[in-house]
């Protein structure tokens, strides 16, 4: 930065402020950007920026639950009225392409057709508009990169064919995609049977969104489908029940069938479980399983609440790296080979365990480079020093590492798709029997929560009286529901997790990216459930 000032030929001697976000690579108070610049010009005082400072203010706030739903109902309000006809008639009116039009049909005014209009050219026209269309959902490509020019100038000038406005695009065809995947879902789902996993999460407008997987049940491995994505007005059982219902319907427009509906897949919450007994009196054979690698990350959960000093290690040396590139390359130096700490995310399963598996393994390691650090940068290093100097933290990251570490492997075994039954509720009972060997005070507690989440689950002593059928074995327990020999058949491959949902909650915040957020709810819809069939079924993912 000197250098091209002095470059540029600036009186440096007048050099009196800077400005700058505040990182700790541009406003670090040893070596940062601003305090090299002071040490040489004592009169350049420095700045944060107040553009940053405000954003980060409004970060915050967006955390607060009232806020981003008032902000949200504030956008819904202006794509009201963005959306209206006579917003759009009176912008249409003022575009160059209008006023063009408006001067053609001025001049040729007298001219009339002579000859009836062709309609093979609109055919053409057509056909080439939807598969454009499916060419962009099935890339993930944003449909307003149709007002890119250079893209739009590059598809004419090698297709031969106009190309149409976004606007068109997303109100004729994205239906017509949309459609096309409900077909397609249909014909691979038929008569069923099916198994069913719901879940619901708030998105970034604030909205109460609930998706709905579908499966066909057989005794080979199938695919699963986004089949319904639907704005709820609350988060219910009440709500949850319709969705399930309405789902059905979309399934199947002709008569649901109700007795071919097996499994109902979820996670643990209140009014999951309520809808589950309110679904059992119109679907007689549906049995309610909450996830089971949701049901081990609440273990994990239990664990983690057990050690706040690991839990508070994990904190603060993530805040000790981040966004600061100085220590990083500190880190790099003294341990190229050695991955920077993870930075578990609480909703992500698994990674809190993650995180204290690797500071047990990489103790001394990480000891080390926290020491070598200066501590009159952050507090978090002094901190994190005196931390590690603690014998109870090594002694605690050293049981949850011998007796719990195991519950990684199984939660990413349970995130399998299509694993035989029998396979899947094998890995929960050997979790639990390892459990059953942990010792001490927090091994009772964790034993108790597992056994609490196992108990809860009562949908599983029917899934496992079917796997004990299956293996030819003669259960005493009856089941609750009545099966007949080959609806057993067809839950050979019956899953015990709502994974997928989980995931098709990724690829909508994907979707819903910060630049696409002008989706009208009904569009977002048709564009999820297509995209998603895309990267499941067809194979881009």
């Amino acid at each position: 930065m000197l250098s091209f000032m002095e470059d540029s030929g600036l009186n440096l001697s007048k050099f009196c402020g800077q400005g700058y976000d505040g990182c700790a690579t541009m406003a670090g108070k040893v070596s940062g950007v601003a305090k090299l610049i002071r040490d040489r010009y004592n009169k350049a005082l420095y700045f944060h920026c107040a553009s940053h400072r405000l954003n980060l203010v409004i970060n915050d706030l967006n955390k607060i639950m009232v806020i981003c739903i008032t902000i949200g109902t504030i956008k819904g309000i202006i794509d009201f009225y963005r959306e209206s006809q006579r917003f759009q008639v009176s912008q249409h009116i003022s575009t160059t392409k209008h006023k063009q039009n408006k001067e053609r049909q001025n001049k040729f005014k007298q001219q009339f057709l002579t000859s009836s209009p062709s309609t093979s050219s609109d055919d053409n026209s057509s056909t080439f508009y939807t598969d454009l269309c499916r060419a962009f959902i099935r890339a993930d490509i944003p449909i307003f990169k149709l007002k890119n020019p250079a893209l739009k100038d590059f598809l004419e000038q090698y297709t031969g064919k106009t190309i149409p406005e976004e606007s068109t695009i997303r109100k004729k065809y994205v239906n017509v995609i949309y459609e096309e995947t409900l077909t397609s879902i249909r014909q691979n789902i038929q008569d069923g049977p099916i198994w069913v996993s719901i879940d619901e999460s708030t998105d970034a407008d604030g909205r109460y969104v609930g998706n709905v997987i579908v499966g066909k049940l057989s005794s080979e491995p199938c695919n699963s489908f986004l089949l319904n994505c639907e704005q709820l007005d609350k988060c219910n059982h009440k709500t949850i029940a319709k969705l399930f219902n309405d789902s059905m319907n979309l399934l199947w427009p002709e008569g649901v069938k109700y007795e071919n509906v097996f499994l109902f897949l979820s996670d643990a919450a209140p009014y999951m479980c309520k809808a589950g007994n309110v679904l059992n009196a119109f679907f007689p054979k549906l049995i309610h399983v909450t996830c089971l690698a949701h049901g081990f990350h609440r273990v994990a959960e239990t664990i983690r609440s057990s050690y706040p000093d690991v839990d508070q290690l994990i904190a603060t040396v993530k805040k000790i790296f981040l966004k600061a590139p100085s220590r990083v390359l500190k880190f790099k130096e003294l341990y190229p080979d050695l991955n920077l700490p993870p930075e578990p995310i609480l909703t992500r399963w698994g990674t809190w365990l993650e995180a204290a598996l690797y500071y047990c393994e990489h103790f001394e390691k990480i000891k080390n480079i926290i020491s070598s650090l200066n501590t009159e940068t952050a507090t978090a290093i002094d901190k994190a020093n005196n931390m590690m100097e603690n014998n109870n933290l090594k002694n605690n990251l050293t049981y949850i590492s011998a007796n719990f570490g195991f519950l990684i492997h199984t939660i990413k075994q349970l995130e399998t798709r299509n694993m035989p039954l029998s396979e899947s509720l094998c890995i929960v009972e050997e979790s639990q029997k390892k459990l059953e060997k942990c010792q001490g005070h927090i091994g009772n507690v964790v034993r108790e929560k597992c056994k609490n989440v196992i108990e809860k689950n009562q949908g599983l002593k029917n899934l496992k009286i079917i796997r004990d059928i299956l293996q030819g074995l003669n259960p005493t327990e009856l089941l609750d529901v009545e099966l007949t020999p080959l609806d057993i058949v067809n839950m050979k491959y019956a899953s015990i997790t709502s994974v997928d949902v989980e995931r098709s909650f990724g690829q909508y915040k994907n979707i819903l990216r910060p630049n696409r957020r002008h989706f009208t709810f009904l569009n977002l819809r048709e564009y999820v459930v297509s995209v998603a069939h895309t990267l499941w079924v067809v194979g881009f993912s």
